[in-house]
């Protein structure tokens, strides 16, 4: 029997078997969110209107509310599998949510909801007493922790199992050991006046003991991240290895530009403030010559990519002539580690993989999926999903 795999891109959620045709899941908790969302619209937009609603105003006109087919996005963040069923993360606007997915009935579990995490990993594993989840947290300071989550708890919630000014993500059980599991770490820096992100500090590879609590390092260096670790079936240690950036400081010539021009942005946001007033009681902006500025939106061809921006356009040119370009740098390889012994190069320019039996990869270079069943084989191609962020095997 082929091999199932799952995969995320642009936010949707696939299964595919091997050779078989693609799969789309699609989340009712999400849609019926969407309906419930237009719904309130709806009924607040029936009361804001008419002439009783004007005279309440003072007759001032009011802009129209975005709808929300514009401002609604739903996305699966994170997904994985357990005894045939797909689990898997969703951040809908506020809301986020952990579900089982039972694809041969097509029936969608929600197991925990609520506002206050961001989930970006899953690795599952089925204990003696119940399935066990061990999940990335995102909280909204800017950290990121470990949590174990047991779905059979009926309701148990989320156990924090690290802590600290860090960032923990990604963590896996690790095969033959009952509590033991290894996930990815590195610390933040932070201003000393605002607290705000100044940078990340090289990620490393811990192995933590939940028993004992004893921690220790897996893979670490100073010129390196290490990233996504995953094991294959057979106990075999993956994970990603790039080249560490050091994050920088203001350089004094950036400090000086930013007290000349503060003037000059001062002006600029007081007239953007005005024209925004202006156009909201009168219907007519201040500045007449051409159209009115409109706000920066995000660089379409740049992704935030395990703390990085990857700019992907010209990686898109390459990948349109050739299927096996990097949408990320070749220096970001995907390692299998040797007990003992020196990390082996299992390929280059990943984003994202999955470790299947008899070691069988399965990877995205951001332009596809592809398989890879021997170190010396030349990958074959799976999918055409580009910008795969997180692989599974069923």
């Amino acid at each position: 029997m082929n091999p199932q795999i799952g995969y995320i891109s642009n936010g949707r959620l696939y299964l595919k078997p091997t050779g078989g045709r693609e799969e789309e899941i699609v989340s009712e908790f999400s849609n019926n969110l969407k309906r419930r969302l237009q719904s309130v619209q709806d009924r607040q937009g029936f009361r804001s209107g008419g002439s009783g609603a004007g005279f309440m105003r003072g007759g001032l006109p009011t802009a129209e509310p975005a709808s929300v087919e514009d401002t609604f996005r739903s996305e699966f963040s994170c997904a994985g599998s357990q005894d045939g069923h797909v689990c898997y993360a969703i951040d809908a606007n506020e809301v986020r949510a952990l579900f089982e997915y039972n694809p041969g009935e097509k029936y969608e579990r929600r197991l925990l909801h609520g506002p206050k995490h961001r989930f970006s990993s899953i690795s599952t594993r089925r204990s003696e007493e119940s399935p066990e989840w061990l999940l990335t947290a995102a909280q909204d300071h800017g950290v990121s922790r470990i949590c174990l989550f047991k779905p059979e708890a009926g309701g148990g919630g989320l156990m924090e199992l690290t802590e600290g000014d860090s960032l923990d993500t990604f963590p896996v059980w690790e095969p033959g050991h009952a509590r033991s599991l290894v996930y990815q770490t590195c610390g933040i820096a932070r201003h000393a006046q605002t607290h705000e992100w100044a940078g990340l500090g090289p990620a490393t590879l811990h192995r933590l003991n939940l028993d004992s609590g004893d921690m220790e390092t897996v893979a670490e260096d100073v010129r390196y991240d290490f990233l996504c670790p995953s094991f294959s079936p057979e106990g075999t240690l993956y994970y990603l290895r790039r080249p560490y950036e050091p994050f920088h400081t203001p350089s004094f010539w950036n400090i000086l530009k930013d007290i000349v021009l503060f003037p000059f942005r001062l002006v600029r946001a007081v007239f953007g403030f005005l024209n925004v007033f202006s156009m909201l009681f009168s219907g007519k902006p201040l500045q007449t010559a051409g159209r009115p500025p409109q706000p920066q939106a995000a660089d379409p061809k740049a992704v935030f990519l395990h703390g990085r921006w990857v700019n992907m356009e010209k990686a898109m040119k390459n990948a349109a002539q050739n299927e096996l370009s990097h949408f990320v740098p070749r220096n970001w390889q995907l390692m299998r580690h040797v007990p003992d012994g020196e990390a082996q190069v299992v390929c280059e320019g990943v984003m994202a993989y999955a470790v299947g039996a008899n070691e069988t990869v399965y990877f995205s270079n951001g332009a596809g999926v592809f398989v890879q069943k021997d170190g010396s084989s030349k990958p074959e191609k799976v999918s055409d999903r580009k910008l795969v962020t997180s692989i599974f095997v069923m």
